[in-house]
């Protein structure tokens, strides 16, 4: 038996099911969904100007996306839906972010151009 080629390894997917995993669950991810949701507070409670909330846009739209789906189709509760999907795609967000933070740094640091 022949050890799997590369091509087929970088395809496994339970390589990326670790890789995901090891991103949902690394320090750096949750210091900066902790960032992301301290920017939301400041804009919510008015200690910046809401436009702040440019950094959480991402998050957001996705959050108002699913709350104003949940009340339109299934009758759900106005707001209901908003700050669980908030923080589910924030901290997705802060995933997104962690992972391409890494990638840059190591297409463009570690390869030293």
């Amino acid at each position: 038996m022949t050890a799997p080629t590369r091509r087929r390894a970088a395809r496994d997917p339970r390589r990326f099911a670790r890789e995901f995993a090891r991103l949902a669950s690394d320090w750096t991810t949750l210091a900066v969904f902790a960032v992301l949701a301290a920017v939301w507070a400041v804009g919510f409670f008015d200690v910046l100007p809401k436009e702040i909330w440019v950094v959480d846009y991402p998050a957001l739209v996705a959050a108002f996306f699913f709350d104003t789906l949940a009340a339109n189709e299934f009758g759900a509760r106005e707001t209901s839906v908003f700050y669980p999907a908030l923080a589910v795609f924030g901290y997705l967000q802060a995933m997104l972010v962690v992972a391409v933070a890494r990638w840059l740094r190591g297409r463009f640091v570690e390869s030293g151009e």
